[in-house]
């Protein structure tokens, strides 16, 4: 290995790959011949994930104001909860424009086959929500992750890109 081969960022340096020589990758999962898209428990595992998420930001926003000495009242589960809202927002539209994928179809294992186009992040991050509100029963209605599909103009697949 040369000192450039040092300093050179690889292509998928983000990917969850192993480069190390002679070691095989795991085959990724496959998808059967009669069925498009994850399994219905897999998008609604990812609705969970989103909400999940949410929950973790909102706690640390509460866990904060009691660090600094203060007794939470009712008007701070709002901010909290408005705070964990717009972390969100902001983590999933970069996720969807560079992973393609809500962090939430990431930690469940489950992306966009092809690129988010910019004027429908907007889209997809409403019907992540929805589904966030349903607590992942949209995932049930739609089967192969028909609203999310439709909000990205895209087939959801197991395996991230």
């Amino acid at each position: 290995m040369t000192t450039d081969d040092h300093h050179r960022m690889p292509g998928d340096w983000d990917a969850l790959v192993d480069h190390t020589p002679g070691v095989r990758a795991r085959p990724s999962s496959t998808i059967d011949s009669d069925r498009h898209g994850p399994p219905v428990l897999t998008l609604m595992a990812a609705a969970w994930a989103d909400l999940v998420g949410m929950l973790a930001v909102c706690t640390g926003a509460l866990v904060a104001i009691l660090v600094l000495g203060e007794r939470p009242a009712l008007p701070a589960f709002a901010w909290a909860a408005a705070l964990a809202v717009v972390w969100w927002v902001f983590a999933a539209a970069v996720l969807v424009v560079v992973r393609q994928a809500t962090p939430g179809m990431l930690l469940a294992g489950v992306s966009f086959l092809n690129p988010v186009s910019p004027r429908r992040v907007g889209w997809v991050l409403a019907a992540a929500l929805v589904g966030v509100a349903t607590l992942g029963l949209t995932g049930v209605i739609g089967g192969d992750g028909s609203i999310l599909r439709l909000a990205a103009a895209s087939d959801v697949v197991d395996g991230t890109a």
